[in-house]
């Protein structure tokens, strides 16, 4: 994912990336930092999502951008397989559409929301009502925003076991042959 985040920098699609990583993760802090990325460690240890993303908002209004047409581009560390095309996808249903939320859809996986999720900037203040490991979805259906869904082909599997892992390279070496 962090080669196709560096990808979407050198394309001009998003200018930074924070990495939130569990404190003391060492291991993670210098992946990011290899891959260019900025690593922030989350306040907590137990991994919890919302603690995730509140901590790389933070990280990131800190940093005092005065810029009001800036997103945000969420995306999780258990869907590797984060694709270029995507990132552009969205970044330009929001640029053009004025959306205020946006995400893919995988033709593959129907029904099931879609990674990552882009947030505008008047958006994220709502990050502070984020509870457990539901991320913004229930926030913004709470606020009545609607989220645009962009249709894209293929899927972006979750990998949160070893055998997830496992099972995704045999699919990748089953279609490369």
């Amino acid at each position: 994912m962090l080669v196709q985040l560096a990808h979407a920098r050198a394309a001009g699609l998003v200018a930074g990336t924070i990495v939130v990583h569990r404190p003391e993760d060492d291991a993670v802090r210098a992946l990011a930092t290899e891959y260019r990325c900025h690593p922030v460690e989350t306040r907590v240890s137990d991994g919890e999502l919302s603690w995730s993303l509140r901590t790389g908002i933070d990280a990131i209004t800190g940093r005092g951008s005065p810029r009001e047409d800036e997103a945000l581009l969420i995306c999780l560390a258990d869907q590797p397989l984060l694709r270029l095309d995507v990132i552009r996808a969205l970044v330009e249903a929001w640029s053009r559409s004025g959306v205020k939320a946006v995400r893919p859809s995988y033709r593959e996986a129907p029904g099931e929301p879609g990674h990552p999720l882009l947030i505008d900037r008047s958006l994220w203040s709502l990050g502070v009502e984020m509870r457990g490991e539901a991320g913004f979805a229930p926030v913004l259906e709470r606020h009545a925003i609607s989220v645009r869904a962009i249709s894209v082909a293929g899927d972006n599997p979750d990998v949160d076991t070893p055998e997830d892992l496992k099972a995704l390279d045999q699919q990748k070496r089953a279609m490369t042959g």
